[in-house]
């Protein structure tokens, strides 16, 4: 059976983290969130909202990790044929975006990767909580939505996790993948 990347992207604090632990708990192979690594990172070096502050810099080491999560993609052992990403490679175009600092040189080099679906979750106000790595307000977090779903949404087949359960959520997961290969 051919293995198929999957992302979980959307609004920050719209529970993909919550999905990811729970698909791997089911046995599903996984990669985490690359950013909160380099987040802890520029707090120790005390850069603050390393991204803000310099994203280029930021985008750069969080391409380099996604980009090792992409390729090391055949390598993950599971008794399921799906290997699931909390957030992918386009979605460092679409923050980038999101603060009028795209470029074309990003545009080209995010470009080439690409998943087999991705399922995006909708800011969601009452489950979103800051943390030390989750510093943007509500509204903020909301903002970068729609260029996520942009990025995604011209190359990716693209599905919208219900505001549910987990346990929904996953159901709903489950019956795309069966419903689309």
């Amino acid at each position: 059976m051919k293995k198929r990347r999957i992302v979980i992207s959307g609004s920050p604090g719209g529970g993909k983290t919550t999905l990811i632990n729970a698909l791997e708990g089911l046995g599903y192979a996984v990669y985490n969130e690359f950013s909160r690594s380099i987040i802890e990172k520029g707090f120790k070096e005390e850069k603050g909202r390393y991204f803000l502050t310099d994203p280029e810099s930021f985008s750069e080491a969080l391409f380099l990790g996604r980009k090792k999560q992409f390729e090391d993609f055949e390598t993950q052992k599971s008794n399921f044929p799906h290997v699931f990403y909390d957030r992918g490679i386009p979605d460092i175009y679409a923050y980038l975006e999101a603060h009028g600092k795209a470029s074309s040189r990003w545009a080209k080099i995010t470009a080439p990767f690409q998943y087999d679906f991705v399922f995006l979750v909708t800011p969601w106000k009452a489950i979103y909580k800051k943390d030390e790595a989750r510093m943007e307000t509500f509204e903020e977090a909301a903002h970068y939505f729609s260029f996520i779903e942009s990025v995604y949404t011209k190359k990716h087949p693209v599905f919208y996790l219900p505001e549910d359960t987990v346990e929904t959520r996953l159901a709903y997961i489950a019956a795309k993948l069966k419903q689309h290969g």
